[in-house]
């Protein structure tokens, strides 16, 4: 019985149960024999790779493999890469497949000796536990075990807050460090999230609103609420579902899904999830290589996706020093400063390497047109002044995204819905009101939240760590997560006394005085 458990779970997994023979088979102990830098196996959704030859030339650096050697290197390489990624190895470079038969034989002959069936259970769970670290498990398993679960089902979440407290249980720390780290002292992701308890709402009374609509049309796309999923990097360290799930969810919900341009699944997967009439956006960083920007987007334009957002506030990437400690207490890092005296410390981040230009300026919005032959909406992702609101404007841009990459890059930059008010007004001084669509994200969490942004001048917003904390159930949180906010939008706008989006206007809102009057 137990056998066929596990045979069937190699199956599952993707690894055959009996290898084919022109197909090498790797044992375990033949596996766990090769783990030095200058003769380094390591296997990936259940084949095994030789490295070796790879090591210094692994843009997160050669420490980063060096944890898996000899070892089942799944788990952390699908949180980041799509599978496709092992295809770019060195020719080669394959050495065979994990013997799933051998391992669960040998497992099971261990358990010829137990003395109760309680005691063979506990056994084969634990033998179940072994194998599984050498096989590529079902994508609904591969997400860490939760720590002290309080959130244990999707029951339990009544808001979007909830998410990121029950993310924290559920991912690995690393993952989760990633997603919620900040510029240095996190203070402008703080005050993203604060500015809108800053904002006063001014609710109008007497009005019929038993029937609201909050239906709208960004970049040319309708969309069911003025909300769209922002592009968040990797966000296979959320669940296995990764972007998949966001695509899915967006889809149901009736809104976008700007697809990240580090996303962890290809992107012909993730565009592949989309339902019939679905719109995607797509974001990217410009490489220093620009004939590798170039390349991407050649497979964006063949995907069908309609606007292109171009991230603006990366030239250089900014000190996120929660995602950092986690590298600084990698021991294999720490043995690496100490042969050359240089910390290789930079947490996810700095195992990503460099994928931005800092040569980035105005006069590349021809190349990017060039590019993109005009078939793609032109925004820009990143503007947080009222004067590069404007440059935009009359440089024809399609939109702009005020961001502040969620507190992530210059700490103590303004919070974006003071941005908001500032490019509204400068936007109306030059003459330019309504030239251009206007979209901000950072600090979104409630359905008020969306309803102050609009009222300030937004077209829409944009959400990133809410989408990701919430896939940590995966894609059925993101669906829960979106109808949340949904629900508590449109519950504002009837308690505002509002009807359709069109009516919703600066009247509506008033700052909250720093000093009593």
């Amino acid at each position: 019985f137990w056998l066929k458990a596990m045979l069937a779970q190699a199956h599952v997994s993707g690894v055959p149960a009996m290898a084919r023979a022109d197909v090498r088979e790797v044992s375990a102990a033949e596996l766990v024999s090769h783990r030095t830098e200058h003769d380094c196996w390591i296997a990936f959704h259940g084949s095994v790779f030789e490295v070796s030859s790879f090591l210094s030339e692994h843009p997160g650096g050669k420490q980063v493999l060096m944890e898996v050697a000899g070892a089942d290197g799944t788990r952390a390489f699908q949180a980041i890469h799509p599978q496709s990624m092992l295809e770019k190895l060195p020719a080669g470079s394959k050495v065979g497949v994990i013997n799933a038969v051998e391992e669960a034989k040998a497992q099971l002959a261990t358990l010829a000796g137990a003395k109760s069936s309680a005691s063979a259970s506990v056994s084969c769970f634990a033998c179940l536990q072994a194998l599984g670290s050498l096989l590529r498990r079902p994508r609904e398993e591969v997400a860490s075990a939760p720590r002290k679960v309080k959130f244990t089902t999707l029951d339990h979440i009544i808001n979007v807050n909830d998410f990121e407290l029950a993310a924290q249980e559920r991912m690995q720390k690393t993952g989760y460090d990633y997603y919620a780290s900040a510029a240095c002292d996190e203070v402008t992701q703080r005050a993203n999230c604060e500015a809108y308890s800053r904002l006063w709402l001014r609710p109008r009374v007497m009005v019929d609103v038993s029937s609201v609509d909050v239906s709208c049309v960004l970049l040319g796309c309708p969309s069911s609420l003025p909300l769209f999923i922002s592009p968040s990097a990797m966000a296979g360290m959320a669940h296995p579902d990764a972007e998949v799930g966001l695509a899915r969810a967006a889809g149901k919900a009736g809104i976008i899904q700007c697809i990240a341009n580090m996303a962890t699944r290809d992107l012909e997967e993730i565009t592949g999830a989309r339902l019939p009439g679905q719109q995607q956006w797509y974001q990217v960083y410009v490489n220093p290589d620009r004939a590798k920007t170039e390349a991407m987007l050649q497979r964006v334009l063949a995907s069908g996706l309609t606007a292109l957002l171009v991230t603006v506030d990366t030239n250089v990437i900014g000190r996120r020093e929660r995602d950092q400690r986690n590298k600084v207490q990698d021991k294999t890092n720490v043995a690496l400063v100490q042969k050359t005296g240089q910390s290789t410390s930079g947490g996810v981040i700095g195992a990503l390497g460099t994928f931005t230009d800092a040569r980035l300026s105005w006069k590349d919005l021809a190349w990017l047109r060039s590019v993109t032959a005009g078939r793609m909406k032109l925004v820009l992702k990143g503007v947080q002044t009222g004067e590069d609101a404007v440059l935009a404007a009359q440089n024809g841009l399609d939109g702009i995204v005020l961001s502040n990459h969620g507190g992530r890059q210059l700490d103590h930059a303004r919070p974006t819905l003071e941005v908001l008010a500032e490019v509204t007004a400068a936007l109306g001084s030059a003459g330019l009101a309504g030239s251009l669509e206007v979209f901000v994200d950072g600090g979104i969490r409630r359905g008020t939240d969306i309803y102050k942004a609009l009222a300030l001048g937004a077209k829409a917003v944009g959400i990133g760590r809410p989408a990701l904390y919430s896939l940590a159930f995966g894609q059925p949180g993101v669906e829960k997560c979106l109808q949340l906010l949904q629900d508590e939008f449109i519950n504002c706008m009837q308690l505002v006394g509002k009807t359709s989006l069109a009516e919703i206007s600066a009247a509506d809102v008033v700052w909250k005085p720093l000093v009593a009057a």
